[in-house]
């Protein structure tokens, strides 16, 4: 076999930055199917933040306008929440397990990147984390591709790893971001049809319901972003007769719950398919920019609320406050390398927090089931804008958030955002 000895360690320690969003279409505000919960308890109201989140001095002149329309988006969206009668059921709360992330490629395989897979994993159940995502990339589990076997043995001891630890795993499958800056993996998706990546795609889930047995599994979750990778134009009614037959086909001999959905982002046709079909356990959202008036936002709700009235469970695999204004969404997301770059700054923690918690009060109005926050690295690090160049590159940027979160991650640190995180999530409801 190969050796990876000379291969980075981590995406983290090697300053690559592997996971990427290609969020290609917001659209403006579309009619949304009223809320229709049955009333429980009084409404909860969001306190931890006033109507606004003051602008901070330490937020960069460059950045306060944007700051201000983030604050917007927010105060509406808690509007809309606050009329809303509460739930009474706490989700698992979940963290995307970067150093597990497909995206890594031959990385993995290191001895090192898996002690550190349980460092991290312990330092996330000591938090209170109660789940895991973990993205499992098409095709690293296909027979020919390199080395796959290792990377099913890598991802079956990960389900190990949070089995000891009394995690719910949620596992994801989508391309590779090959041919990004944010892998190393190299596939030529020139050589794939519509129907060869799909059956591909397919085969790599029915291995993963077998083989890893995670206790959630979406079939599809952000369908733009896999054509945008891979080139290739796959219409929603195609989406749609992959999942059913997929469906079909899953092995739920040990209890896997079988699920699909998509981006807030993207065209609504992916998703007004699933909240009726027939097999799929649950509805997952990715919920990332919340654009004018927390339209995105708005929708997240709406989705929720028509997968309730199907009988379905809800699930967030994914979310975190991106930081663009409309203006700079447009017709896709703009520049999303460098809206992901503003993520690291420390002037941001009091909006994040102040997201996090409008998810949670989102999870819990709509009685999700699971629900994850992406950048976890966050929970660990950020970085002050006033004491590094503004002229860094993205590899460069994330280099040095990586280098602070991993060292805190190793030395039991957590930033202000994860000491609020640990606190919310080990809070009883209200």
């Amino acid at each position: 076999m190969k050796s990876f000895k000379n291969q980075p360690v981590l995406f983290m320690i090697s300053g690559v930055m592997v996971i990427s969003l290609l969020l290609p279409g917001c659209s403006s505000k579309s009619a949304l199917t009223p809320v229709t919960f049955p009333a429980t308890t009084p409404a909860l109201t969001v306190t931890s933040a006033s109507a606004t989140t003051p602008v901070s001095p330490d937020v960069p002149v460059e950045y306060q306008s944007l700051y201000n329309e983030l604050n917007a988006e927010m105060a509406h969206f808690e509007g809309t929440l606050n009329q809303q009668p509460s739930g009474k059921t706490q989700p698992v709360f979940a963290t995307d397990l970067l150093f597990a992330n497909g995206n890594v490629g031959p990385g993995l395989l290191t001895p090192a990147t898996m002690s550190n897979n349980i460092v991290l994993l312990n330092r996330l159940q000591a938090m209170g984390f109660k789940g895991e995502v973990v993205a499992i990339k098409f095709p690293l589990l296909k027979p020919d591709f390199p080395h796959s076997a290792d990377y099913l043995k890598f991802y079956q001891q990960i389900m190990a790893e949070c089995r000891k630890r009394g995690m719910k795993v949620l596992v994801e499958c989508g391309a590779i971001f090959s041919g990004t800056a944010y892998s190393p993996v190299q596939v030529d998706w020139s050589q794939y049809t519509t129907q060869t990546f799909l059956q591909g795609l397919e085969d790599q889930l029915l291995l993963v319901a077998g083989e890893i047995k995670p206790d959630y599994l979406t079939l599809a979750n952000e369908p733009q972003t896999d054509e945008a990778l891979t080139n290739l134009t796959i219409s929603p009614a195609v989406w749609q007769n992959f999942i059913t037959d997929t469906v079909s086909k899953i092995d739920r001999t040990h209890g896997v719950l079988v699920g699909a959905g998509t981006g807030t982002w993207e065209n609504p046709a992916y998703i007004n398919g699933l909240f009726n079909m027939k097999g799929l356990d649950f509805i997952d959202l990715h919920i990332y920019p919340m654009n004018k008036d927390a339209v995105l936002l708005d929708r997240a709700l709406d989705y929720a609320s028509r997968a309730h009235n199907a009988g379905k469970l809800i699930t967030i695999s994914e979310s975190w406050l991106w930081k663009a204004s409309p203006e700079e969404l447009g017709n896709g997301l703009g520049d999303s390398e460098k809206t992901m770059d503003r993520d690291v700054y420390s002037f941001w923690e009091p909006l994040d927090e102040r997201y996090l918690q409008d998810i949670m009060k989102l999870a819990n109005i709509t009685g999700m089931d699971f629900v994850s926050f992406f950048w976890m690295r966050n929970f660990f690090a950020y970085l002050d804008y006033e004491t590094i160049s503004h002229n860094l590159s993205t590899t460069e940027l994330t280099r040095l958030i990586n280098q602070a979160y991993v060292s805190n991650v190793l030395n039991s640190k957590s930033s202000p955002l994860g000491v609020y995180i640990q606190q919310q999530i080990n809070s009883p409801m209200k």
